[in-house]
């Protein structure tokens, strides 16, 4: 099947950019001599100067910081398609070990300041262009209705400051999946955030692999749970959260291999697959390797040519598996074979079996309307004391935290979300049949729906990066739709699909 890569008779080019033009007139200015320059200018320079000496009383390091931050705010408005890819970049990086500080029980760290100024381009790029914010995507209602309903639940919430917690979370996801499908628009950009995110997991792979034996990191013993297993923590993360962070876009790397023309390209990025794998799978969570057979399964029906490539993959993989698991390779091979020999584990210690009895009776005693956002360790102390003494003290899983929190009426929103985003996703492998973008528009599904299969035992439905991977897709699904339907340019074909 050939696709017809001219834009359709309703695309128009798009115009001069008038914010890289408003930047590039400011550029202009600042080589000016200051001789002439008005005692606004003047008071404004003096301004910025006192308040750096300020900030240097209050702590050194902010002055650096600042200069630092309005470097990247100029490079970013400059550039706007990179704000999206560092915001993706500190979203995977950032974690509560490397935060900078808490503002009550909400940590900021390296993913909210790059959040910020990704906002502040988009709102300069919408003001400059005349353009709407606001994008229609197929699972924006029932997401909608799931924080009216949160917010609703504020009313009877148990802790007003961790329900408060619990929908800025939700408006930080909201803010995040907007840049996203405002700033990508078209196939390239897709690919380009591709890019970003394979090498921000490969960086992290790295991280968690040699940062502390070559002392550029000290994350080793940051969680109790991890330590008589001898699992991977990655940059101070929870293990199964460390894992699922990488899990992602292990599928999709190995598609996006398949459309790279360059052999080195191609298989480098094979290897980065089978590298991000590999680290994940260090981390002894059982989640993260069923959620990558689970996606594997499912992407490999799709294509002949990924089946063919899933089987070598599978094949090296296993080898390293095999060498690093029963090889003298220390705590790694301990996390590796956690996975492999530890599998009634999962719910012969009764932890998740205790924490959804918990969450069952949260929903009976709410009336079946749930104790609304946040509260739920300080309800856990009235059910099960040993639990709230634990580090377990969380419900283990989207559905029984929905349960306990939004009742009956909460997951029922969280299906009409899933079916919402399982529609999306069956329309965009229609849409991109054909062409370059159709081995991702299998690949990326099927990590999200190994994720959901998992997410049954384990997770929070404000966990990252799921919903940014989601954006993401979506951003590929808005794309495709408009190039199916002549509005837009035409991804370019690609002859894999015959095998």
């Amino acid at each position: 099947m050939s696709v017809d890569s001219r834009p359709g008779p309703h695309y128009r080019e798009p115009a001069e950019d008038p914010l890289l033009h408003t930047l590039s007139q400011l550029r202009y200015r600042l080589r000016e001599p200051l001789s002439g320059a008005s005692p606004w200018l003047w008071l404004g320079i003096f301004g910025v100067q006192l308040l750096f000496l300020l900030a240097f009383l209050v702590d050194s390091r902010l002055p650096v910081l600042g200069t630092a931050a309005v470097v990247v705010a100029v490079v970013l408005l400059d550039n706007p398609i990179w704000s999206v890819g560092l915001m993706l970049a500190a979203r995977l990086l950032s974690t509560g070990t490397m935060s900078f500080f808490s503002i009550g029980r909400i940590n900021i760290g390296l993913f909210e300041p790059v959040l910020l100024f990704a906002l502040v381009a988009l709102g300069l790029r919408a003001v400059l262009s005349q353009k709407q914010l606001w994008r229609t995507w197929p699972w924006q209602l029932p997401f909608g209705l799931v924080i009216a309903w949160n917010s609703l639940g504020l009313l009877w919430c148990v802790k007003v400051s961790d329900g408060f917690k619990d929908i800025i979370t939700l408006g930080v996801i909201t803010a995040t999946s907007l840049i996203v499908l405002s700033f990508l628009e078209t196939w390239e950009q897709v690919k380009l955030m591709l890019w970003f995110w394979i090498g921000t997991c490969v960086l992290i792979g790295l991280l968690a692999l040699f940062g502390d034996s070559l002392g550029l990191t000290s994350f080793a013993s940051q969680w109790q749970a991890a330590s008589q297993g001898g699992r991977e923590t990655g940059l101070g993360q929870q293990p199964n959260w460390f894992s699922m962070n990488l899990m992602f876009v292990v599928h999709a790397t190995a598609a996006f291999a398949l459309i790279q023309r360059q052999i080195l390209v191609r298989y480098g990025l094979l290897f980065a697959a089978i590298f991000i794998f590999f680290a994940q799978m260090t981390s002894g969570s059982r989640g993260g390797a069923y959620s990558i057979v689970i996606g594997g399964m499912l992407v490999s029906l799709g294509l002949p040519l990924i089946r063919k490539w899933m089987f070598r993959f599978v094949g090296v993989g296993g080898l390293i598996f095999a060498v690093a698991a029963f090889g003298n390779l220390g705590d790694i091979g301990k996390g590796l074979n956690r996975i492999a020999n530890n599998v009634d584990v999962l719910f012969t210690r009764d932890i998740r079996g205790m924490n959804w009895a918990a969450c069952v009776q949260m929903l009976v005693d709410s009336n079946y309307v749930g104790i609304g956002p946040g509260g739920y360790i300080e309800m856990l102390e009235k059910y099960n004391w040993w639990l709230y003494q634990s580090v377990y003290r969380y419900p283990h899983g989207i559905f029984w935290g929905e349960l306990a929190h939004g009742g009956i009426v909460g997951v029922g929103l969280l299906f009409f979300l899933v079916v919402q985003i399982t529609r999306m996703s069956i329309q965009t492998i229609r849409d991109c049949r054909g062409t370059e973008a159709e081995p991702l528009a299998w690949a990326m599904p099927a990590s999200m729906a190994g994720y959901f299969a998992w997410s049954f035992v384990e997770f929070s439905l404000d966990e990252k990066p799921f919903w940014e991977w989601l954006a993401v897709y979506t951003a590929l699904h808005l794309i495709a739709r408009k190039a199916a339907e002549g509005k837009g340019p035409a991804i370019p074909p690609w002859q894999g699909s015959t095998g």
